[in-house]
């Protein structure tokens, strides 16, 4: 078994030893297809992480009643800060809303150019304590200070939360067809490439066969080239994404600090990298057994 085993790998790699460039280029073409993969993947995840975070950093801001006095806004933020998962409070009147809204700069000054402060809305924003990490807690947080008395309306970004999520389906969907188009398309260049591998050797396979090697003794050295180059093909794709994990990730993270500091962007995760490697041995061992066996079907009998 050992002996057998020894001959199949040995075989495998001569194989490889004697086409470098085939070996070169089948295996760049599966690293090719598994890099914009795992691209496509920490993509996925860096979105993920965004909502991490998103519900992380989350603050709820309560829109009080019009008509009350300043007794009874203070008197419901002391109420709202009490609550259960909220860390701070903070009382915002229409005239500091006013303030705040003309520090955003000229243009945002002329908006609001003779503007009454009447029309504005006294609110309360909430900062929440560490851990709301989904769109789920935060809304039972808000659910609860709608029930708050004195609050008339409640906002937490939800919509754009759940737009976030909703692209998140969608592309997880799309990545799903995608990912079989690459399968269908790698195992079809692999494919060809181990049939000019099998024509070139018909006549020494046709031997075996009349010797009375059996069509799986025939086929596992194929597999394991496919699979050698797989492997290597999944290797470099890793390696790939780890170099611009390094050279780029730190700078894209700078990039989106502003908007979301908690966020680390990365391009490398283990488990992609290992994913990718056995998706390249996947397509490898693929692609070489559809070549073998359209060879030995149409192998006269």
């Amino acid at each position: 078994m050992w002996r057998r085993a020894a001959y199949f790998v040995n075989k495998g790699l001569a194989t490889v030893r004697e086409a470098p460039g085939i070996s070169v280029l089948t295996s760049g073409t599966i690293a090719a297809a598994l890099l914009l993969a795992g691209l496509y993947a920490t993509a996925l995840q860096n979105l993920e992480g965004v909502a991490l975070v998103w519900g992380r950093t989350a603050s709820v801001t309560a829109f009080l009643r019009e008509g009350g006095a300043a007794a009874d806004w203070e008197q419901t933020r002391k109420a709202l800060a009490e609550m259960d998962g909220v860390n701070e409070a903070l009382l915002v009147t229409p005239h500091q809303a006013l303030i705040r809204f003309r520090a955003r700069g000229p243009a945002a000054a002329a908006l609001v150019e003779g503007v009454s402060e009447e029309i504005l809305p006294p609110a309360v924003e909430l900062t929440l304590r560490p851990g709301f990490a989904d769109l789920g807690a935060v809304a039972n947080v808000a659910q609860r200070v709608g029930n708050v008395a004195g609050v008339a309306e409640v906002d937490y970004g939800a919509d754009e939360l759940e737009r976030l999520h909703a692209l998140l389906g969608v592309l997880r969907l799309g990545g799903m067809g995608a990912g079989a188009l690459f399968v269908l398309a790698v195992a079809f260049i692999v494919s060809n490439t181990i049939r000019l591998t099998v024509y070139s050797r018909q006549d020494e396979i046709a031997i075996l066969r009349l010797v009375g090697a059996t069509r799986w003794f025939v086929r596992v050295p194929f597999l394991v080239e496919g699979a050698l180059w797989g492997t290597s093909g999944g290797v470099l794709a890793a390696a790939l994404l780890y170099v611009m994990d390094r050279a780029l990730a730190p700078r894209l993270s700078v990039a989106v600090a502003d908007v979301l500091g908690g966020l680390r962007v990365h391009l490398f995760a283990l488990d992609v990298a290992l994913g990718m490697v056995a998706a390249g041995v996947f397509l490898g061992v693929l692609g070489s057994s559809l070549a073998v066996s359209r060879f030995l079907d149409a192998e006269p009998s």
